[in-house]
């Protein structure tokens, strides 16, 4: 007999792992991951040291994902609180936005290992713990439900950002090869269990409202230049996406995949409207 049809996301119980909990995005995932009826356990550096906020569905907890000790002992947390962790979404990364941005000439070595270390060490760290979580749980028998991984990508990890390579090569490690062996790894770990990434466009924050007011070119070169849909990413959609990718009901047999949430985006704009017109009152070396 055919099962009666349900359209719920089936996430009730479901223990939640986000790193970057507190942030301007990983914030609004954790409300609708809450809402969804989720356990969640809310990793962020801003939490201080020691905290550890628990509540009967939701755990605050300290973690800096760039240290292994650090990651360790916020996941150990996390289980004493909801027991394994079942999603596993890895959003921690230092933002494009908090980035010094500069020609690549000029480019900072010491920003660029920060980037690594949080960006895809931190990534890296909090996947081999989850995956050590799904060893244990299966060695002690324990019934798990929307076994899954999400990395946090980004359109810089498709299409490169000019004056921030050391974020564009981060985001391309994660939501590429990162993404593309865990798939296979993370089965024979746990059976049925997937890894899929969600890469936004430019998300509509607070900072990069701003960002736009100080430079209103950047609303038309990131949002409408080359974007089908001609508008920012809401926070709201993004979440949405990972619930998607989280719920078995929804996504039981998508693993491996990129999710797009960029409106369409079809690539960056090469050369802004003033670059354009320099450009053209320079001979060109071939005339």
């Amino acid at each position: 007999m055919t099962p009666p049809l349900s359209l719920d996301l089936g996430l009730h119980g479901t223990h939640v792992l986000i790193t970057g909990g507190a942030g301007l995005i990983g914030s609004v995932v954790v409300d609708h991951c809450i809402a969804a009826g989720a356990r969640v356990s809310s990793l962020d550096i801003s939490y201080g040291p020691g905290s550890a906020t628990d509540q009967t569905a939701y755990a605050a907890i300290y973690c800096n994902v760039s240290s292994e000790a650090s990651v360790k002992e916020a996941f150990e947390t996390a289980v004493k609180a909801h027991g394994p962790v079942e999603v596993c979404i890895a959003l921690a990364s230092l933002d494009l936005s908090t980035l010094q941005h500069s020609a690549f000439v000029d480019a900072s070595f010491d920003q660029l290992m920060r980037v690594l270390s949080i960006n895809i060490a931190g990534t890296w760290l909090c996947a081999r713990e989850w995956l050590r979580g799904l060893h244990q749980a299966k060695q002690d028998y324990v019934e798990l439900k929307n076994v899954n991984l999400i990395i946090i990508g980004s359109e810089s990890g498709h299409f490169g950002e000019r004056q921030a390579v050391d974020y564009s090569l981060a985001k391309s490690a994660v939501q590429g090869g990162m993404l593309m062996s865990l798939r296979a790894e993370a089965v024979r770990v746990w059976p049925g269990a997937r890894v899929n990434a969600v890469a936004p466009g430019a998300v509509d924050t607070e900072r990069w409202t701003k960002e736009c007011a100080e430079n209103p070119e950047q609303y038309w070169e990131e949002a409408q230049a080359t974007t089908a849909l001609g508008e920012p990413i809401p926070r709201a959609a993004v979440a949405k996406a990972i619930l998607f990718l989280s719920s078995h009901n929804f996504s039981s047999h998508i693993s491996g995949q990129v999710i797009n949430v960029d409106g369409g985006k079809q690539g960056k704009v090469m050369w802004t409207k003033e670059e354009a017109g320099q450009r053209l009152s320079v001979p060109s070396i071939t005339s």
